[in-house]
Formats: C-alpha cells, structure tokens, sequence
C-alpha cells in the first residue's frame, strides 16, 4: 500500500541501541527508544500513537498490531524477517506495509564466518582462557608448549581444508568467494532431501557434503525446512577433523546435539554467533555450559560493522521515503 492520512507521520524507532537512526525529510515527529522489551504490553505502550515503526529484532505481533490502530508502516532494520513470514496474513489484512533492509551485512558476515573458523580451528579462545585463567600460565612454563591441547592433531592450513557452505544466497556466496581466496576448497550443499539427478549443476547433495567437509559453515535463512538442519545425525557423519560455523539463525544447528558432538569428540570444534532463544540465558541455554570443549561464542554480532551501519541508514531513508513517495522498494509484504 501507499502512504495515506494522516500526511504528518509519527515515527517510532524501537531499538535505537543497534544503529543510529538518520534523518528523514518527510513532515514528522520522532521518538525513540533505547531498546524496547519484546513483550505485548511494552509494544503497545511504545506503538500506540505510532504511523510508521522502526524495529531491529523485536518483533511485532498480531496482538500488537491490532491495538494500534494508526500504525501503517513497519520498517525491519535486517535482512532477516521469519517473524513476518509467520504472521504474514495479519499484516496483509490489515494493510501494514512491511519493509526490510536487505544485502546491509552480506560482506560482514561472511568476514565474521571466517574470523570464527580460525577461531575454531586454531582453539583460540580456549588457549588465551588457558594461559590467562588459574594455573594456565604453570601448564605453559612446565611444558614450554602447549601444542598438546590438539588432542587431535595439529590444525589444517586453509589449503587442507574442504568447506561445505549450506545456504546459497547473498552471505553464502561471499562466503565462497573469501574461502577460494584463502586456497580452500569449496562445495555447495545441495537442499537437503534432494538426491541424484535433482542436485543442480555445480552443487554436491547434502549428505555428501556435510561427510566430506573439514568445514561447515550455515547460512541458510531460517524456515520450517531448516529449523534443526544440523542435529545429531549429521554431526555423527561429519569426519572427526571437522569444524561447524553457524552465522545464519538459531535453531538451524540444534544446540544439544552440537554440544553433545564437542563433548564427545564427533567433531574437533564449532563457532556460533547465534542462539536458539537471544540472549542466551545461562542455566537455560545448552551452550552456555561448562566444559563445552573448543566451543567459540559471539553475540549475535557478524552483522556489525562500519559499513553495515551506513548501508542500514541508507536502506532505511531509500525504504521509508520510498514508502511515503509512492514508490515502494524491499517490500515484505
């Protein structure tokens, strides 16, 4: 839909804390929050005078939408929006036009995929625990070395490894692209389920791919076909020399099961930047355990960067002026 009345907006920035928010030249008043919990009560008490939202990660409900009435436009400041997607119809009904920002993060999180591989593959953050933490330093002086902490030999060299990228889109082929560059080998996983014939040119099946990588890396969009992707059969296939990077979405590698693969030693390491309920909640969350071995952990944070943040403020003005010119683009819905 287009802009209608009222023609002096109200906008209403959600979460502030991500990004900052530039200025429109469009007749409006503005306010902003800090960050805004994601809870019905809190959303309608921000969005109850609101024209047009601006949100990050929180998302917005039907029941949300149905008490604020004036709102007509929600601008997702992320490429990702499986929220959308699953309330798509109440959005459609009531002639919300929703926008994302799509492509903002694809060199930056491709970046973050491969600072987490090495991560992985040289145990990087468990041996700076380990030389920094009680009695780490006395390990290092007594042995002069601690090259045994590789309890399965030593790492590869990135002309060694083989990685499998699973999920083919804007962050998997820039993926592609850095890895080649690094002397990596690299195959495409195919869907998983399609077998023979159906596996297209210049892709591998999945199942193949996941047993030969020495790397996987996940940047598949979450849906109802990836949601648990990666559990413990396909960990239980993967070759024992192998590291698992997850930069897509939670949920897509299942947790337990990735814990379990680490503790029992069905694969050397993994890197993960998301979590299957964020934040990740010590005590709730499996991989915030204790003596989860050569596990690496970022925020939810491969998306950060100089020029992420430059392209979410140009993606945001381009979709919402857009929005209220009549000249609607990154249209969800």
């Amino acid at each position: 839909m287009t802009s209608a009345a009222p023609t002096h907006h109200h906008v209403v920035c959600l979460e502030e804390c991500h990004c900052p928010i530039p200025p429109f030249s469009f007749p409006h008043t503005y306010t902003g929050y800090d960050s805004t919990p994601p809870s019905t009560p809190a959303l309608i008490s921000a969005l109850h005078d609101a024209t047009i939202a601006i949100t990050t990660i929180v998302p917005i409900t039907p029941d949300v939408l149905q008490a604020c009435p004036r709102l007509q436009c929600i601008i997702v400041m992320a490429t990702g929006v499986e929220w959308v997607h699953e309330h798509i119809s109440a959005f459609q009904s009531r002639g919300v036009t929703v926008i994302n920002c799509p492509g903002a993060n694809v060199g930056t999180v491709a970046e973050h995929a491969i600072a987490l591989y090495f991560a992985a593959r040289r145990k990087v953050v468990g041996l700076h625990n380990l030389i920094t933490g009680s009695g780490g330093d006395d390990e290092y002086a007594e042995k002069r070395t601690l090259v045994h902490r590789f309890q399965g030999g030593p790492p590869h060299t990135t002309q060694q490894e083989v990685v499998a990228i699973i999920g083919y889109g804007a962050v998997g082929k820039r993926i592609e692209a850095v890895a080649r560059a690094l002397g990596m080998q690299v195959l495409i996983a195919e869907r998983k389920g399609v077998m023979g014939m159906q596996v297209r040119e210049g892709r591998v099946g999945f199942e193949t791919a996941v047993q030969r990588a020495t790397v996987v890396i996940v940047a598949a969009a979450k849906s109802g076909e990836t949601v648990g992707l990666i559990g413990e059969g396909e960990l239980q296939a993967m070759r024992r020399d192998a590291v698992v990077v997850n930069v897509a979405r939670g949920g897509i590698v299942e947790e337990r099961a990735l814990v379990r693969a680490l503790r029992e030693g069905w694969i050397a390491g993994a890197a993960v930047d998301v979590f299957d309920g964020e934040p990740p909640v010590r005590g709730q969350s499996v991989l915030l355990e204790e003596d989860v071995p050569n596990l690496t952990l970022s925020p939810h944070i491969a998306w950060f960067s100089e020029s992420t943040i430059r392209n979410l403020q140009d993606l945001l003005v381009e979709g919402l002026e857009g929005y209220i010119e009549g000249n609607l683009v990154n249209v969800v819905c």
